[in-house]
């Protein structure tokens, strides 16, 4: 039994349980046919013996009639007849009689009677005897039939007993066979349950004997077999484990590990060296200063400033592990040291560069204009002349690359026609394309809006990406440029029917110093395009490429929208009821500045130095100023440093009105050049003037942003974004805000209610909550209802322009 299977025991206990009822059965179904037969047998007997006794007696009776009758030939036939009947009736009753030995006397009886009648030839007294016989003859059948009556009943009664016994018979010795299958599984059980309990409490040295059925003893060796495994399994884990620990512990980058409640619970040696104030059982959001928005250190490389270092951060969440978030701290102090001396050095080339190659360039230009040169000369100036100007168009680039880098690149945005400035570009492009005959087809819709856009940026633009086609397309090519409106912003695309770009060289295309395909056909710096990414990035805008080798190129770039003509010029509107103080050498600049202004509601004094500006800045209150540079005396530049450097005039906008071009040197102040476009100058100082007063602070979520961000660009509002309760308490912790614009749609709206620590001017109201349209639950109880994000902005605009109180 200990190697058959359990399945092959319970089919032979179940085979053989069948088979003894069967058999049973069997034996007691033909018992009970044998006694029914039987009882039918002697029943049909003795019917037929009691008829034969009566064909016996009407035998005699006409023998008996025979013998009475006349003596004569046919008498003696009768008579003869009538004895061979008797005698074969005779014959038949006493053949059914053998099986009853009284019934068989009778038959005698009733034969000897008529024998008897015979000889005394019909005697009275002979017949009566016959007849006698053969009322005993059919009583005594009567008696056998009740007797075969009782006596099948009796057979019946036993073979049913007999069945019942065979089949609990049958039944006991099956559950003795189950019985003894299941003493030999319970060890074998019981054995596996309390090494399985075991092995769960952590013994895996815990091994089974293999016994018992095949199942059982195949289900043991894989038990066995699994612990094995299981052992071999956890030690190379705990292997991994420590050889994971002294990873992460001689890890360069400090390792971070928080809860989903915003805790610390691990973090490496290199985490305790940078930043110590995190440690195991510490909330980062209550450390100083905070973790960037987990948002954005997720999305990628975050870098923030803790105390002398600079930190490059990352996150990711780690899956299964209930909303535990690992956190990467990376050192880069040196990088960004690099970078800054990099970009510093750049920077301080170029500057150098300028004052020879503006130099250079006068004398050359000079120069060419003499007329006493020969030939061979002019060449060489042209030479000279050609080289100098691509020189200064790099030290250019240089410049634009080192302010986008060191952050200092800044838009002045106005409401501009592109059709004007791609007209501008294509007239200044004219040589160069016939010189390679090349074709330029211009197609501007008159239904485009203007573009809210520093003109000249995109001016230099247009001009990187026409020049860009034209050096990477043959001679006789085509080039198209393409102006037309979009839903929320104006379209432009620059197309060529050049050598096309590879997948390889679109992934590089916006790279600095980046050149596509071997052996370039065009010079060039490889910063035209990262340029044209960079101001493109800055003005809010995006740009694709779409490529097909020896087919050409297509470059599409939107810009926001501007206002259009009608509707509220947000920066121009912040300047009602503004007193604003123009410092101006020149009393006729002054009051053509003036006059600008006073369309716009704007109060104006005036200042012919700069020691009278500051004497009145000092003395009364502006909400602004407009500063020329190149005054005698203090000039643009003096003022500037003492405005900065006195706290209570620090924040006050200053928009430079000046013919000086190094802008350079003005890096981060509104700039309008002379001679002055009255617009540009509105536009500019109202911005100055929004920019100044107040702060904006946007906290909504991913898919809310691209909306709401291409609203508040086409008002000029400018802001910073964060996704979440700790951005926003990390943002307001570093910088004032005013207003806050708040998403009613975010996963906990009142903690980030709690978290705005608006810091600057107050005004009567100093929040906005927006809606995307679904129901805002979690602001229910405000008592003003949300927004929509549709009109976010021109809420905001008319909670700016509100006055603030007294203070």
């Amino acid at each position: 039994m200990r190697r058959l299977s359990i399945a092959r025991s319970v089919r032979l206990a179940l085979l053989a349980l069948t088979l003894g009822l069967a058999g049973v059965t069997g034996l007691g179904v033909a018992s009970l046919y044998n006694a029914r037969q039987r009882y039918e047998d002697h029943l049909a007997n003795a019917y037929g013996l009691e008829a034969e006794a009566g064909k016996l007696l009407a035998a005699g009776v006409v023998e008996e009639a025979t013998l009475r009758t006349a003596r004569g030939a046919r008498a003696r036939r009768l008579r003869r007849r009538a004895r061979q009947a008797f005698d074969a009736t005779a014959a038949e009753a006493a053949n059914l009689a053998r099986a009853d030995p009284i019934s068989q006397g009778l038959v005698a009886q009733m034969v000897t009677a008529q024998a008897a009648v015979r000889a005394t030839h019909a005697r009275p007294g002979a017949a009566l005897r016959s007849r006698a016989s053969l009322t005993a003859l059919a009583a005594r059948q009567a008696t056998r039939r009740e007797h075969d009556r009782r006596q099948a009943s009796d057979d019946a009664r036993r073979a049913i007993i007999a069945i019942g016994v065979g089949a609990l018979l049958a039944l006991l010795t099956v559950l003795g066979f189950v019985a003894a299958v299941l003493v030999q599984l319970r060890q074998p059980l019981d054995a596996l349950v309390g090494a399985a309990r075991r092995l769960a409490e952590g013994d895996l040295a815990v091994r089974v004997p293999v016994s018992g059925p095949s199942e059982l003893r195949t289900l043991a060796a894989t038990f066995n077999a699994m612990a094995a495994d299981l052992t071999t399994a956890l030690g190379k884990l705990e292997e991994q484990r420590r050889s994971l620990a002294v990873i992460i512990e001689s890890l360069g980058d400090a390792l971070l590990v928080l809860d989903a409640e915003g805790r610390v619970t691990t973090a490496n040696p290199q985490a305790q060296r940078l930043v110590p104030e995190l440690h195991p059982g510490v909330r980062a959001a209550e450390a100083e200063p905070p973790l960037p928005p987990i948002a954005d250190a997720i999305a990628g490389e975050v870098t923030v400033q803790r105390g002398n270092r600079t930190l490059a951060v990352t996150a990711a969440h780690l899956e299964g592990a209930s909303g535990s978030v690992v956190w990467t701290l990376r050192d880069v102090s040196e990088r960004a040291r690099l970078e800054r001396l990099k970009s510093e050095f750049v920077a301080t080339a170029s500057h150098e560069l300028r004052s020879p190659l503006t130099s250079i360039k006068g004398f050359v230009e000079l120069l060419a204009q003499t007329p006493r040169m020969t030939v061979r000369q002019r060449e060489f100036v042209d030479i000279i002349r050609v080289s100098t100007n691509r020189l200064v168009d790099l030290v250019n680039d240089l410049l634009d690359v080192a302010r986008v880098e060191a952050g200092q690149a800044e838009i002045h945005r106005r409401p501009v026609d592109l059709a004007e400035v791609i007209t501008e570009v294509a007239g200044l492009m004219g040589p160069r394309l016939a010189d390679k005959d090349q074709t330029l087809d211009i197609d501007l819709d008159e239904q485009t809006p203007r573009a809210l856009a520093d003109p000249s940026r995109v001016r230099q633009i247009v001009m990187n990406l026409l020049t860009n086609a034209h050096l990477y397309t043959d001679p006789g090519g085509r080039l198209g440029v393409r102006l037309s409106p979009g839903p929320h912003s104006v379209v432009l695309e620059v197309s060529d029917t050049g050598h096309g770009m590879t997948e390889e060289e679109l992934s590089h295309l916006f790279e600095r110093f980046y050149r596509g395909g071997e052996g370039a056909v065009a010079p060039g710096s490889g910063l035209g395009l990262a340029i044209v990414k960079s101001l493109v990035d800055l003005h809010a805008g995006t740009i694709r490429v779409s490529s097909v080798i020896g087919e050409g190129s297509t470059f599409t770039l939107e810009l926001p929208r501007a206002v259009e003509p009608g509707e509220v010029v947000a920066p121009r509107h912040a300047l009602r009821g503004k007193r604003v103080l123009v410092v101006d050498d020149e009393p006729d600049i002054a009051r053509l500045i003036a006059a600008c202004l006073a369309p716009f509601g704007v109060e104006t004094v005036v200042a012919s130095d700069g020691q009278e500006g500051v004497r009145l800045l000092r003395s009364e209150h502006f909400d602004a100023l407009t500063l020329d540079i190149l005054m005698p005396g203090m000039s643009g530049f003096e003022v500037l440093r003492t405005l900065r450097s006195d706290p209570e005039l620090s924040r006050i906008p200053v928009v430079v009105v000046s013919v000086f071009s190094g802008r350079e040197a003005l890096s981060g102040e509104w700039v309008v050049s002379k001679p002055i476009d009255a617009e540009e100058l509105a536009d500019a100082l109202g911005a100055a003037v929004l920019a100044g007063r107040v702060r904006l602070l946007v906290v909504g979520r991913a898919q809310a942003r691209p909306h709401l961000e291409r609203t508040l660009a086409r008002l000029g509002i400018e802001h910073e974004w964060a996704t979440g309760q700790e951005g926003a308490a990390q943002l307001c912790a570093q910088r004032h805000f005013e207003v806050a614009l708040v998403d009613a749609g975010l996963a906990q709206p009142r903690a980030v209610l709690d978290a705005l620590n608006l810091r600057g001017r107050r005004l009567r109201r100093s929040v906005v909550v927006f809606s995307m349209g679904e129901h805002s639950p979690g602001f229910a109880r405000l008592d003003a209802e949300p927004v929509q994000i549709d009109d976010a902005g021109a809420a905001v605009l008319a909670l700016l322009e509100t006055e603030a109180p007294d203070e």
